[in-house]
This record gives structure tokens, C-alpha cells and sequence, in this order.
């Protein structure tokens, strides 16, 4: 005799595992439980390289080769409706910068950058997000300077204090878009992720890759760490590989040949200042004889900063958290002389007393900004 049920059980599960967290009313708490849920399931095992599942740098096993073309076919019919996604404004042409893969790819410092460069050329731009870690859904938040992480998110915040630009998180982020329309002289949208939300209208998709993280063994989750199946990224306008000049390279040595326009982005830590004097600027180099620091890091990847830090010649206690950490008072009170990432500082200086130290990274990928722009000037929707 067979058993359907658990059978329909677990297709349900990876179908919601799958889907964009952005892109349904339980978006926090897919977050916070696809690692129980693919536990449950027999997908877990010990933690690999990322934080993922183990499971994910491995092979595809009978089960993952038998359920993939239900979930081909399930996002071919996501993308249908992605296509169909509502369009706020004819006149403001929407970049949608996401990833397709689990975990952090560097997309924020990338559309920070990039809205400083389109400002530079002389665009208006705005940027959108979903507000992870807040309490926005949907209805638009508007972030200022004096919002707090609780309610808005912690990058969200870190990218309005950072470019100055208008911010607005919301789950829904087609109104998001309507609230910078009609409430801000914008000419050009920047979504902060948003790949596979299916309320998104978009112009430009951009696809962002990291080179360390990579993509485990190309399986759509819970079998491995993909969002989607790689043969999206034909449907991208752009493709972006984060940590290299040598993109194109990069990609092959994942196992991925598209004829999609690819291109390079590096980072570096620009300057660093002080918690209460954020618009003077310093050289990492000149705390080298500061003494010692306690390096804070809740962020995707602790040890690329620690790395960063420790190349600089400063002398740190690594503290590494999980991305998005809500930090505790107790916490604080261990820490001397803190050191930490713009995203991290939102959120500690509402509970560190003494000024502290931020690192401000800057992201460099001037052959795609000039694409970018290129297009933009010319840009008209039919």
C-alpha cells in the first residue's frame, strides 16, 4: 500500500521553501524555519560551507531528480506571472538586483554604490526593499534617519543613511514603487532583491553571484541552495559576479554558459569613522596603532570583514553573529573599542554608549554601471 500523503506533504514544503519569501504573507517565518523544515524532511545534516545544509555541496540523489521538473514547471508559471506584474509608472524605469541563490551575495553594498553612481550622473534615484527584520508588510514604511532597525529593517536603514536616497520597504513592493512615484522626484527605481516576487514590475533584472559562496551543487532548495533553476539567468538582463574581475571565468568554473551580458564587481573598505561623526572620513590604516578591537559582524560572510580588517593591520577579537543579529545589551557590555560593518552599526548605536568605529565598504563594477547608464539614457518602455 502507498502512502500519498507525505508524499503531497513534502512537495508542498519544497514549493514553499522555494518561493521568494517576499512573496507571501509568511515570508518571516519561511526565514526563519526552512533549516527545521529541510531538517524534517531528511535534507539537513551538518552545516557546510555558508552556513548551508552539507547536503547542498552534494551530488543530486534520486528524489531531487525525480521532483525537479515539478519544480521547473512550477517556476515557469511564477515567471508568467512575474511577467504580468503591474506596472506603477510608464515614465520611471524599475532595476530589479537580486540573486538566485540562498544566503548573502553582497546586494546591498552593490545597490548602494549604484545609486550613488546613477546620482553622480545626474539621475534621481530611489530604492525599495522588503524590509527584512522589520515590521513592514503592506503597507509602505517610509525610512528616515531616525527610523529604527526594529521597524524598517537593518539594511533599508543602512542604505538611506548611506546614499541619503529615499527609501521605502514594503512586502508588497509594487506599492513600494507607488509610494516613491508619487511622493518623491524620482526618475529611476533600484529594488533591493526582489528577483522572484511576482508583484514586482521590473525593467532591468539584474542577477548577482558571489565567488566564494558560489552555488553549492545547482539543486533548487531543499535539495540545494537555489532559488530558482539556473536557466533563469538567460531571462536576466545583466548578470553581476561579486569578488572578481574575471566574471565570465568565474561562472564556467560553476558550471554556467549563458549569453547573458556578465560582469565584474570587487569591494573594498573605503574609510572608516567614527559613530558620532559619520561625515569625517579616515583611512583604515591610521587606527593600526589604536590598540586592540572588538571586530563586530552579524552579516553573511563575518570572515570576509575580520580578513579585511586584519589585512588592514588592525589587531581584532572576532565576534561574528548571524546575518541580520539582533544585538542584546549583555553583548554590548563585553565589548571594548568596537570596530564594525555599516549594516551592524544601525542597530548598535542604540545600545553603545561610546562612539565606535565603521568600516564603509564601496563596490566597484564600472564596466556594468556604464552599461547601465548607457541604457537608461536611452530607455523608453513600449
Amino acid at each position: 500500500m502507498v502512502v500519498l500523503y507525505p508524499s503531497l506533504q513534502l512537495t508542498q514544503t519544497i514549493l514553499l521553501l522555494s518561493s521568494s519569501a517576499e512573496d507571501t504573507q509568511f515570508g518571516d517565518i519561511l526565514h526563519r524555519n526552512r533549516g527545521n523544515w529541510c531538517m524534517k524532511f531528511g535534507f539537513g545534516g551538518l552545516k557546510g560551507a555558508n552556513g548551508w545544509p552539507a547536503r547542498w555541496s552534494k551530488p543530486a540523489t534520486s528524489l531531487s531528480r525525480v521532483l525537479t521538473p515539478l519544480f521547473a514547471s512550477w517556476m515557469q508559471k511564477k515567471r508568467k506571472k512575474i511577467s504580468r506584474a503591474p506596472q506603477v509608472s510608464r515614465q520611471i524605469p524599475v532595476i530589479c538586483i537580486g540573486n538566485i541563490v540562498v544566503g548573502g551575495s553582497g546586494k546591498s553594498p552593490l545597490v548602494a554604490s549604484l545609486a550613488l553612481k546613477l546620482r553622480q550622473a545626474g539621475f534621481t534615484p530611489g530604492i525599495v526593499s522588503r524590509g527584512f527584520g522589520g515590521q513592514a508588510k503592506n503597507l509602505p514604511i517610509e525610512v528616515t534617519a531616525n527610523s529604527l532597525p526594529t521597524a524598517v529593517g537593518d539594511e533599508p536603514l543602512m542604505l538611506h543613511k548611506r546614499t541619503k536616497c529615499p527609501v521605502i520597504v514594503c512586502r508588497d513592493r509594487a506599492k513600494a514603487v507607488e509610494r516613491l512615484h508619487f511622493h518623491h522626484q524620482v526618475d529611476v527605481v533600484l529594488s533591493d532583491d526582489g528577483l522572484q516576487n511576482t508583484r514586482l514590475w521590473r525593467d532591468f533584472s539584474v542577477c548577482v553571484f558571489n565567488k566564494d559562496q558560489g552555488i553549492g551543487n545547482g539543486l533548487e532548495m531543499p535539495f540545494g541552495p537555489l532559488r530558482e533553476p539556473l536557466s533563469v539567468i538567460d531571462h536576466m538582463d545583466a548578470i553581476i559576479v561579486r569578488g572578481t574581475d574575471y566574471p565570465k571565468e568565474m561562472l564556467i568554473e560553476m558550471g554556467i554558459e549563458t549569453q547573458t551580458p556578465v560582469f565584474g564587481s570587487v569591494a573594498d573598505m573605503a574609510y572608516v569613522y567614527r559613530s558620532d561623526q559619520p561625515e569625517t572620513h579616515y583611512a583604515l590604516s591610521e587606527l593600526v596603532h589604536h590598540g586592540d578591537f572588538d571586530a563586530i559582524a552579524g552579516i553573511a560572510s563575518p570572515s570576509r570583514f575580520f580578513e579585511g580588517l586584519e589585512q588592514a593591520g588592525l589587531s581584532i577579537r572576532e565576534n561574528a553573529f548571524a546575518d541580520h543579529h539582533a544585538y542584546t545589551e549583555n553583548e554590548v557590555a563585553a565589548w571594548t573599542q568596537i570596530i564594525t560593518t555599516e549594516k551592524d552599526a544601525v542597530k548598535l548605536v542604540h545600545l553603545v554608549q561610546e562612539p565606535f568605529w565603521v568600516v564603509a565598504l564601496d563596490s566597484h563594477q564600472p564596466e556594468f554601471e556604464t552599461w547601465l547608464i548607457d541604457r537608461l539614457k536611452q530607455w523608453s518602455r513600449v
